[in-house]
């Protein structure tokens, strides 16, 4: 499944719960969601394995510390 990135709402995190955050595979565009926890700080970066193709992807996770709006981006490792 792709994931139509302009029909997105903005991603806002909330302290104290995790966020839910779909991201596509940078080796297939296979949908895949992990979970934002914010007590990892503001700009964090972790490997998950796609759900469809297993291969890894870098996340790179910032959230802005005013609004708590979310950006997500990822490449293959």
């Amino acid at each position: 499944m792709d994931i139509n990135w302009n029909d997105r709402k903005p991603i806002t995190a909330r302290e104290g719960e995790t966020t839910p955050l779909r991201w596509s595979c940078a080796a297939c565009g296979e949908a895949n969601e992990t979970l934002l926890d914010m007590t990892g700080g503001y700009q964090q970066e972790y490997v998950e394995d796609c759900v469809v193709c297993c291969r890894p992807n870098v996340l790179r996770i910032r959230v802005d510390p005013g609004t708590y709006t979310v950006g997500i981006e990822n490449a293959v490792e």
